[in-house]
């Protein structure tokens, strides 16, 4: 959760740090779903053991993890998980905005048939080292989707929409299990009027108090761009220890270096990124 102050070159604002202190994702789907609490709860409890219902009413349900017990302005409180039941559509521009970052999903006029969300949201988690909360966020979403019929999952946070079926190819139960799907994206932005300009950068990082990438370049392939921020963003997420010491990373072409600093994103949301600089023949934009 770093907050930079201007430099002395002027590069780097005082500017947000996109944390989210509450992380929610939404199911989407036609109809409203029947919730079983106890095969709920139980489904949960394969990943968490010490799980309890606080609460059910008003098409809202309360999970709490009596392991995970944070003090919060002086009270001791466990973390928890909310259900939310919302019979209304989903906001349609911020839905469209993120199937426009999501590659992958073919069928994306279903989702604007939708007409429930069903809201997951974690509470009192802000204190949790950030891949313990995202483990539990992670795992009780897969427990909460395995149950519940949804067209798919909507991570708004980093702009990008999964089916039901491709999110439930990642059990955590297996050991090829990725903690990451739907926390990290990676988003393309075509510059307009300009073919072969584009900005890359990841989405999600920062949610979560780590820092995400960008590059803006010209005349190299944006799938070998993507493979190199999704491979450092997971390299960050595994070991954010050496964030502030990255300066550098591996090119595309061999023994390359590309230069990197922290800069202030591009696009939106604001945040302070590590910019990566591909270099004179590829690099766009001011650089001094």
């Amino acid at each position: 959760m770093k907050r930079y102050e201007v430099s002395k070159n002027g590069k780097v604002e005082n500017v947000a740090d996109a944390f989210s202190e509450i992380y929610s994702v939404e199911l989407l789907m036609k109809e409203k779903p029947v919730i079983l609490e106890n095969e709920l709860l139980r489904n949960i409890q394969k990943y968490f053991k010490n799980v309890k219902v606080t609460s059910n009413r008003d098409n809202n349900i309360s999970f709490a993890f009596m392991d995970h017990i944070l003090e919060y302005k002086n009270v001791n409180a466990p973390v928890g998980i909310v259900i939310s039941v919302i019979e209304e559509k989903p906001e349609i521009n911020k839905l469209r905005k993120s199937l426009g970052q999501s590659f992958d999903y073919v069928n994306k006029e279903e989702f604007e048939k939708c007409n429930v969300r069903v809201l997951v949201t974690d509470i009192m988690a802000i204190g949790l080292n950030y891949a313990e909360r995202i483990e539990l966020f992670q795992k009780t979403l897969y427990s909460i989707v395995e149950l519940i019929p949804c067209e798919g999952i909507h991570f708004n946070i980093t702009e990008q929409v999964i089916s039901r079926e491709e999110y439930l190819k990642n059990n955590p139960l297996d050991d090829d299990y990725d903690v990451l799907i739907g926390i990290l994206n990676v988003r393309l932005f075509n510059i307009e009027n300009n073919e072969n300009e584009y900005v890359m950068d990841t989405l999600g990082l920062s949610a979560v108090g780590l820092c995400d990438l960008q590059c803006h370049f010209k005349n190299l392939d944006p799938g070998e761009i993507s493979n190199i921020l999704y491979s450092y963003g997971y390299y960050i997420f595994e070991n954010s220890d050496v964030l502030e010491e990255i300066d550098t990373i591996e090119g595309i072409t061999e023994n390359s270096k590309w230069k990197c600093r922290h800069e202030v994103a591009l696009v939106e949301p604001e945040r302070v990124v590590l910019d990566i600089n591909p270099g004179e023949d590829f690099s766009c934009g001011y650089r001094n």
